[in-house]
């Protein structure tokens, strides 16, 4: 009996381990409900959501813990990590048996999405995008490609965009600058090796180059809707990346950095369910099968994901291989960048080109129809 009480009893040290675990499970089970609830409604949530995946590792911490200590309050992390197993399968895939480019199936089309970040990896804007861009897309060899913060002069003699077309053996493409002046512009662009029929932008709730475009393709006697897809950003400042890298004691301090970052996540969390609940209406009403690709600067965990996805193929879901990882910019563990088609479309690869030629991954997926 005595020997029972000392096993059942936690010392001053676990029980406060018990109590941090307690709070981390809670902070799970909120990171679950993320993708369910509105952050107009309470945006909050919504943080939790983009925290999952660190709140997640500090859980598998506590397993560990408890493994090693008292195995039976290992159960408390562990029963909502298993219960959470599909939501982790988000981020994580070995449905495809490598990760590698791979020869296109025939008559399969090629879509890639890729945010060039203005072309400015290297800092400035130089003319050593343009070979790299070309070189890139010739190796992927797309018949569609969405682009986000795409730059180009749209007069004279090196409009980059007319140069893509002709050097990627390109057919057509539409370019929707948001910011431009009389030489130059910048915005969303999406190159086809199909006719484009129609284009247009869904211009309320767009936020600068935070905004969706979209374009019909012919392809032979049928007719696509292609969706280019920029959802609103947080809009950091390198002084809200330096505060984010800080340690946990020095972000308590910074009260004015912690104010600012909240006062942005508040807002692009809502912007961008503004944004999804506008583009899901739009593709509801589309005469046409959808391919919907591009930054929507949220994780798999995110209402605005989740809301766009409905419905959908996820193409990483369906063939993608490994940690779905597409910006490494600051913390390398985002997947923030997708591809979504409708059900009529198959999916037969998918990868990540890990090039850094700005602080997203290229992403590509074949389809057939």
């Amino acid at each position: 009996m005595m020997a029972d009480k000392r096993r059942q009893k936690l010392g001053y040290f676990s029980k406060t381990v018990f109590i941090a675990n307690v709070l981390a499970v809670i902070a799970l089970l909120l990171s679950y409900g993320a993708g369910y609830i509105d952050p107009a409604s309470f945006w909050p949530l919504a943080f939790f959501g983009l925290a999952y995946l660190p709140i997640l590792l500090v859980n598998l911490g506590f397993v560990f813990y408890w493994l090693v200590r008292k195995r039976r309050y290992m159960l408390l992390s562990l029963v909502p990590i298993v219960a959470g197993w599909t939501l982790l399968s988000k981020h994580i895939n070995f449905k495809n048996s490598q990760a590698k480019l791979v020869v296109k199936p025939e008559n399969n089309i090629r879509i890639m999405s890729f945010n060039a970040h203005l072309f400015q990896h290297t800092g400035d804007m130089n003319d050593d995008f343009k070979e790299e861009t070309i070189e890139l897309v010739n190796t992927v060899n797309p018949d569609i490609i969405c682009f986000q913060e795409f730059y180009s002069r749209i007069r004279g003699d090196k409009q980059f965009a007319k140069m893509l077309k002709e050097q990627g053996s390109f057919e057509d493409y539409y370019f929707e600058p948001t910011v431009k002046n009389d030489l130059e512009g910048y915005g969303q662009a999406v190159f086809s090796k199909f006719p484009i029929i129609h284009s247009g932008s869904i211009a309320k709730h767009g936020y600068g180059v935070n905004r969706i475009i979209f374009v019909d393709i012919k392809r032979e006697a049928d007719t696509l809707r292609i969706y280019n897809v920029h959802l609103r950003s947080f809009a950091l400042q390198e002084e809200d990346k330096e505060f984010i890298q800080k340690s946990a004691s020095e972000q308590v301090k910074d009260e004015a950095g912690t104010k600012r970052i909240g006062r942005k996540l508040k807002r692009a969390f809502t912007n961008r369910s503004e944004q999804a609940k506008l583009l899901r209406s739009h593709i509801d009403g589309s005469p046409y099968p959808c391919v919907v690709a591009g930054d929507f600067n949220d994780t798999p965990m995110s209402y605005s994901v989740n809301l766009i996805g409905k419905g959908l193929k996820n193409a990483f879901l369906e063939q993608g291989f490994g940690w779905g990882v597409t910006h490494y910019e600051m913390l390398p563990i985002f997947q923030i960048d997708y591809i979504f088609c409708s059900k009529q479309f198959q999916v037969d690869n998918y990868g990540i080109v890990k090039e850094r030629l700005s602080d997203h991954y290229p992403i590509w997926a074949d389809l057939g129809l």
